[in-house]
This record gives structure tokens, sequence and C-alpha cells, in this order.
């Protein structure tokens, strides 16, 4: 109890509780209020919360301090995310003392409580986040430096132990060997050159020595593998309800090889039957074997334009595990029963053997079922439109959010620069799968934790409600942009979230409003406890449908085999297996997600490289206090204009109201506001472009 309420006031470190706040927040019971009053009295004691007038609690300036991991943008400034829960932090770049990107730090609070959150300072670091560094090298007073994303520390980190022919450019990775203190420069002996900064080809190796990536595997995993052929799967097949004969098929990216789901839909006298059958990888990858520690240490597979780093190895991934046409594959089948108005009535989640009728891309799909192509299973494509048009009404009714929006998508030219980036497109063929993997992992979420011994672990894909603070913001950031819309006071639901989006789904603001919503809820998590999914609105949540790329869903399928089985793991034993599955992906997906942002901002660099002194419409995406950034809206590729290049009059820097405002003229450049911009430059080593207005 004394935990839960300090994060309370942690959360709000500026805020005055009384009792019955406190009271509210922590939903307790009549029996609690004794309790509460006791350990009230014990933290006043101990200093933790101090007690002020007018009967109210407040947070004690010695427990003003929190610890966190700090997390730097490319803008320049940070947030420490804090280690109890607390919002996180604003940290300015002069506030950062020696602390980095990735350290564990100590900080304070500082100034007055703003609207867009707490400010702080960083006191300490407590524990620096990596010992080894992937920079540009560069020379400095006749020293070698190495210059680091997604901000260099201002003292520098110099190179030591290199050989006299190193130049400037080169991707090296580099060993602390000092940390130094404030202003002196971090002392790094060299390890390995990954390549020339200036060829793009390198760039993929560089995030790879980043984040440790390795796309092989070890010769104990490959001996592991070698042992799996398709006679494996013959002798499974007598143990498997047999679907061989029903009419299912795949649907996925044009340049895919995992197909990890197939979808089937019949009818009948009573209604329907939709088949949701995705690959059995737990059938191949036994708990504890080789394959299964290191794809539980992968936890995801990440996505790269030129490469992938997958999870699992390509003889399972792209062959044994993966559902290829006109070929008998072992899988996991969620057979949902649906009445002729397509609501859920029953369902059967089991091992079967099923063989894919066809791979079909988005585009084919989309052909199809707006006419302009021919195919044998248009019927069964028409009747999945419909039904995945009818899952979205209905879902979007009970409040979840549609999110839209764009990946960039890259075509590559020979020399690994892209010759063209263009916004994902989102078709209706992308729906069909979409309402058909969230059904079917809302069921398994629904229906296999009823069927397990009391307590025993499952894993949960969560969404905690967002924190009222930045609801808050939400509604204020709104207002300032004047778009109109009416944000209810309060918690805001789901739907309160929803229509908003939709009352800005033909604005200019779209796309940026879409992102700061996104921002303002809570990240979505792997949890043991069921917490529901805010976003979609669903009370019960899980991730079934990508045993291939993401580790959780392998984790499911065993616990639906223990059902179907009557057979479950020691209780204890499993919960110390799922505890430590659920951190590690959790993080996995947080560097995956790192790493493929990093990546796509290489490739938006190369292109702007070619396309220097072009000129792009664009957006204004942020605001500090020495410039503006822009992302243009064909590539979605973001660059800063310096505060220097706006010669027509003397600009200062609005926080409250995220813009910058002329002295003499009064004019305003606002954040949401459409601007055309030119190509300056672009400094690939500091990861940055350097944008112009062009106003002519």
């Amino acid at each position: 109890m004394r935990k839960k309420i300090l994060n309370i006031f942690k959360k709000h470190p500026r805020k005055l509780f009384s009792q019955k706040e406190i009271i509210r927040r922590m939903n307790f019971t009549q029996q609690d209020m004794v309790a509460m009053k006791n350990t009230l009295k014990e933290m006043v004691n101990a200093g933790e919360i101090n007690y002020v007038k007018g009967k109210r609690y407040a947070l004690s300036r010695q427990s003003n301090t929190f610890d966190g991991v700090l997390t730097v943008t490319q803008k320049g400034f940070g947030f420490v995310i804090t280690e109890n829960d607390s919002e996180d932090i604003f940290i300015g770049r002069r506030s950062m003392a020696d602390a980095i990107h990735g350290d564990r730090v100590r900080v304070s609070l500082k100034g007055r409580q703003r609207p867009q959150g707490p400010r702080g300072r960083v006191d300490q670091v407590i524990e620096r986040g990596s010992e080894y560094f992937i920079g540009v090298t560069y020379r400095h007073t006749g020293k070698m430096f190495m210059a680091i994303s997604p901000v260099n520390p201002s003292r520098g980190i110099r190179l030591i132990k290199y050989k006299q022919d190193l130049g400037e450019g080169q991707i090296v990775k580099a060993r602390v060997k000092d940390w130094g203190r404030t202003f002196d420069p971090i002392i790094a002996e060299l390890e390995a050159v990954v390549g020339r900064a200036d060829d793009p080809a390198n760039d993929v190796k560089m995030i790879m020595h980043k984040f440790d990536y390795h796309q092989e595997f070890s010769k104990k995993v490959m001996n592991e593998v070698a042992g799996f052929n398709q006679e494996w799967i013959n002798k499974e097949i007598p143990n498997r309800r047999d679907l061989r004969d029903w009419v299912c098929f795949t649907i996925d990216p044009l340049d895919a090889k995992d197909f990890d789901d197939a979808i089937s839909i019949q009818s009948n006298q009573n209604g329907h039957i939709l088949g949701v059958h995705i690959a059995d990888v737990s059938y191949f990858v036994a708990s504890n074997s080789s394959v299964d520690r290191e794809a539980m240490n992968r936890s995801t597979s990440v996505y790269f334009t030129e490469g992938v780093v997958h999870m699992l190895p390509e003889e399972l991934s792209a062959d044994l595990c993966s559902l290829r046409p006109n070929v008998d594959r072992l899988a996991v089948s969620a057979i949902i029963q649906l009445d002729k108005d397509y609501n859920v009535v029953g369902s059967e989640i089991l091992p079967t053997v099923i063989k894919s009728k066809a791979r079909f891309t988005y585009q084919d799909v989309q052909d199809i079922i707006s006419r302009k192509s021919d195919n044998k299973f248009k019927k069964e494509l028409n009747q999945l439109k419909r039904l995945a048009a009818l899952l979205f009404k209905r879902r979007s009714e009970g409040g979840s959010i549609d999110f839209d929006i764009p990946e960039p998508i890259f075509e590559m030219g020979d020399k690994g620069i892209p010759h063209e980036i263009r916004p994902s497109e989102r078709m209706e063929s992308h729906r069909i799968v979409e309402e058909c993997m969230l059904l079917a992992n809302r069921v398994v979420a629904a229906e296999i934790p009823k069927k397990v011994p009391k307590k025993f672990p499952f894993v949960y894909r969560v969404h905690a409600k967002p924190d009222k603070l930045n609801v808050d913001r939400f509604g204020s950031l709104l207002k300032l942009l004047r778009l109109g819309v009416q944000v209810p006071e309060g918690d805001l639901s789901p739907n309160d979230f929803k229509n908003v989006l939709k009352y800005v789904e033909d604005s200019p603001y779209r796309h940026l409003i879409e992102n700061v919503t996104l921002r303002t809820m809570s990240k979505a998590v792997y949890s043991m406890k069921n917490q529901g999914h805010f976003g979609l609105a669903f009370q019960h949540y899980t991730h079934f449908t990508s045993p291939i790329r993401r580790y959780p869903d392998l984790m499911v399928h065993r616990v639906i085999k223990m059902v179907c089985d009557q057979s479950f793991e020691p209780k204890e034993e499993w919960r110390d297996i799922m505890e430590k599955v659920v951190k590690l992906s959790n993080a996995g997906e947080i560097q995956a997600l790192t790493a493929e942002r990093e990546y796509i901002k290489m490739k938006q660099l190369r292109w702007l490289g070619e396309r220097i002194e072009e000129s792009f419409d664009g957006i204004i995406s942020g605001v500090v206090n020495f410039g503006l950034f822009v992302e243009l809206k064909s590539s979605l590729a973001e660059g800063l204009v310096h505060l220097d290049t706006l010669e027509d009059d003397v600009y200062t820097y609005d926080e409250d109201l995220y813009c910058l405002r002329g002295k003499k003229y009064n004019r305003e450049y606002r954040l949401g506001d459409s601007v055309r911009v030119k190509v300056l430059s672009v400094l690939f080593e500091k990861q940055r472009a350097n944008f112009v207005l062009n106003n002519e």
C-alpha cells in the first residue's frame, strides 16, 4: 500500500492530495480506510510526504528525486523514463550533465510545473547504458574523435589505440576506457572498423553493430534445425484435426517469405465459420532447446528494407513453419463460429494440419475485391471483405481507436540509396487481415485462460489508459492548433480519442494529431496480468497470430496445447519462464522499434543528400528554442530549419504555445503549420538534415 500511495505522489510531484483524492485514485474500500490513514501518518513521520494546510498531503523535497533511463531524441532534448511508472521527465540539452542516451540516471525536478509536464536535471549517472559506441570518426585539434547518434555528447568521444591510417568518415565500434568528467572527453578504444560512412551499403552494418544484431545463427542452433524435415510434419498429421480440404490462403506483402497466418471462411445453415490458421512453431521449437533459447533472447524479428534479423532460422521461418501454398503444414487454428449477422457464437482453438490453396499479395486481393481482376476464390475474398467491414464498424462503435499513420516505403537503387520514398498505403485487403487477426487474438485471450488451472500464467497484450496529465496536455494542444474540436473534461474514453481523430481526418493536421494522440497514450506491453487494451477497447487481448516473428505468440501456442492435452507445466516453473519472456519481449520490442527508426532515418538522409537545393512541401513537426523541425509530406523525411536562417525578423520561442514568434512583425510559426522548405545540407555523421524556408 505504501509504495502505491508514494507512486501517486511521484506521478504528480507538484500536486496536493486530500485523503478523499487518494481514496479515489487507489480505489480503496471502506475496510482499507484505517490502514490507509495509518500508512499516511507513517509516511509523514518518515519524511516521504508532508502534511500541509487544508488537510492535504504533498511529496516532500527529499522525495523529489527520481531514478530512470535517459532517452535522448534527435532534437537534442531527452526524457527520463522513471522506474516507478511516474510521468516522464523532460531533460533539456543543458540539464543532462555528463549523461548520454541510454544511461540510468538520478534526476531532480526543477522550476514550476508546466502544462507540458515536469522538467528536471540530471544529478547523477547511476549506471551507464553501454560501454560500447558505434559512430563516425572525425578529427578535432589533431586528435581522432567519433560522433554518435541520436545526439553526440558536447564533450566529445576521443579514440585511442587506432592505426595511423584511420581516416575521417569511418564507421567504427569502440569500447569506453574512461568516462572522464563533465567537461573532459570520453576516452574509447577502437575495436572495429565497419566501413565508410559515405557508403550507403554500410547503413545496415552500422545498425547491426550498434544494436548487437546477428543475422546468422550459432552452429549449435543450426545443427538442431538440420534435424527437421518434411517427415516431421508427415508423422504428426494423424494426430491433428485435418483441414487440408478447407479453402484457406495467405495474404502478405510482395516480398514476404514467412507466411505465419492463413484465413478461411465458409457458410452453413447456421451462419459462417471463420478459420484463422497460424503456423505451429511450437511443434518444432521445443521449450528450452537451443533454437528456443536463441528465439527467446531475440524475442522478435527486426525488419529493414535491405535485410531481416530473423527470430528463427529461415529453414523454419521461410520453409517448414511457413504456410506455403500447396504443401501440408502444421497449424494452430482458431475456428470461430459466427451467426448470420457475423456475431461470435462459439470457437475451437486446436492444433490442425492445413494446405494453403493460394499465396496472395495485398495488391492481388485488392484487385480481386475491387473487380480489377478475377480469381476462383473471389467468393471467399468478398465474403471476408464484408466480414472485415462489419467487424471494423462494430469495433469502432465500441470505442476502438484506428490509427492510420503512414510508414515510409523505400524503392532502393543499386547503391543503397532510395530512388523513391512514398508513404505506405492502407487498402481494404489490409483491413481483411487486420480484422481477422484482431478477432482471433481477442477470442484466444478470452477463452484459453478460462481453461487453465487457477492462477496459471498467461501472457496478455495490455494497454493502460493514458495518464490524466498527458490527456490534459493533449486537450491543450488541440486548443492551441485552433481546430475547433471539442475535448471533454476529465478522463477520456477510447471513443473520445476516436472522435477527435474522425474530426481531423480531412484536415492537414491529421497525421500530426494521430502522432500526438499515439504519444499521449502509454505503449502497449506484454503482461501476465490482464488489464485490458485501452486503444482497442477490448477487455481481453493477446498476441497469438505471429509466432514466426514474435516470441510471446509462441508461448500462447504452448498454453493452447497444454489446454488441448490437459497436461500443464508446473505452475511456478512456468511463471518464472513467463516472467522472463515478458521482460525480454518488452525490451526487445522497444529496441527493434528504435533500430528500425534509425535505419529509416539513415535512408531518408541518403535520399535527401541526393536532393540538395530542391524544394518540398512539409509540416512543422516540432518547435524548439533553436528552430523548427519540418516533416516533408511526400517522403516523411525530417529536417531542421535553424533559427539563424529566419532572417526576416528576430524570433523568440514560446514554449507554452509551441511556436516561434517574430518580435517586430509578430509572425508565428506554429506546430502543425504547412511550410515549403529547401534542402540546404545533410550531415550524415550527425544524422541531421538542414532546411531553409522557401517562401517564394
